[in-house]
């Protein structure tokens, strides 16, 4: 395929209807916040299990390794929303 054709086909393409749209950006959205609640769940149980840790000096690593995760589970969510957002035109 030629460059000249590709690049046509792609500025051809048509905004996607709004019966279309609207549901998903809801959709996008119900899964950003359900994602954002079970990092913050995940967050509160890996700081308590930090704490208890800290508390009877056993290894935090695994401790550790929760809050971090959680803190990049959250980053990676909010980052994909602004993608999709990029994405689909509102």
């Amino acid at each position: 395929m030629s460059t000249a054709r590709m690049s046509a086909e792609l500025l051809a393409y048509k905004q996607m209807p709004s019966e279309v749209l609207e549901p998903l950006m809801q959709l996008l959205n119900w899964l950003l916040w359900f994602v954002l609640l079970v990092c913050l769940a995940w967050m509160i149980l890996s700081a308590g299990r930090l704490w208890i840790a800290f508390r009877s000096d056993l290894a935090v690593n695994d401790a550790t390794h929760g809050v971090v995760m959680s803190l990049i589970g959250a980053t990676v969510a909010s980052t994909a929303s602004g993608i999709a957002l990029a994405f689909l035109p509102t």
